[in-house]
């Protein structure tokens, strides 16, 4: 399965069921985990400033300058693919491996259901769109932390200076890498599970497989963006 094989299938959203799908992959993939991903960039921003602040002796707009720098650029898309990977990338694998094992994939293919356009397509793209969402919200939730932190009573100051902290480049690339990474590591899950061996041992492997290759792949993908970047 070729990514130009799951992209030439987007004409098929036009169909309910492929869009009914996707949603629900979306409101899997990204609302269910909204809370975890606020908890956690609200107390990854409070420890990055904190020691900023114990180690360099950081001021206050300095630390959220280079907190920005940081989170929107490297460790919030990194945080969301890691996240998506042990919460969202096993259970694809999995579910997919469950389906070949029950011989669901091949009904599909009997009554002439893509199982590409029906399967891979809405859970790739659901995955994509809430991993870069997610991405943007963590980092947004990353400077709230940072600024409560920093400034405790001072804290609305230091958020509606957040236009001189942030520039349009750190949001693109935030966004950019978390879709990066949401997406290959939806891929590699899909590929994982429709590759497993019809047995039922096969679906907990698949759901390995698919955690320690999704690392991989993010990180891998994270160095190639530094080295061209």
């Amino acid at each position: 399965m070729a990514l130009t094989t799951v992209f030439t299938s987007l004409l098929e959203l036009r169909r309910p069921p492929v869009r009914r799908v996707l949603m629900k992959q979306v409101y899997f993939t990204g609302n269910e985990a909204a809370y975890i991903v606020l908890l956690i960039g609200f107390a990854l921003g409070g420890i990055v400033v904190s020691q900023l602040h114990d180690q360099y002796g950081q001021s206050r707009e300095a630390a959220q300058r280079l907190l920005a720098m940081l989170s929107f650029r490297e460790i919030t898309p990194l945080m969301v693919g890691l996240i998506l990977i042990a919460r969202s990338s096993s259970a694809v694998a999995s579910e997919l491996a469950s389906m070949r094992v029950h011989g669901e994939i091949r009904s599909l293919m009997r009554f002439g259901i893509d199982p590409v356009a029906y399967l891979i397509l809405p859970r790739v793209l659901g995955m994509t769109v809430a991993s870069a969402l997610l991405g943007f919200l963590l980092a947004v939730s990353v400077q709230v932390g940072g600024a409560v932190f920093a400034s405790g009573a001072d804290v609305s100051y230091q958020l509606l200076q957040a236009d001189r902290v942030l520039t349009p480049g750190m949001v693109l690339t935030c966004l950019g890498k978390s879709a990066l990474f949401g997406m290959a590591a939806s891929l590699v899950a899909c590929v994982v599970g429709l590759r497993a061996q019809p047995y039922v041992t096969e679906i907990p492997k698949a759901s390995s497989r698919a955690v320690v290759r999704g690392l991989v792949a993010v990180f891998l993908l994270d160095l190639v963006w530094a080295l061209v970047s």
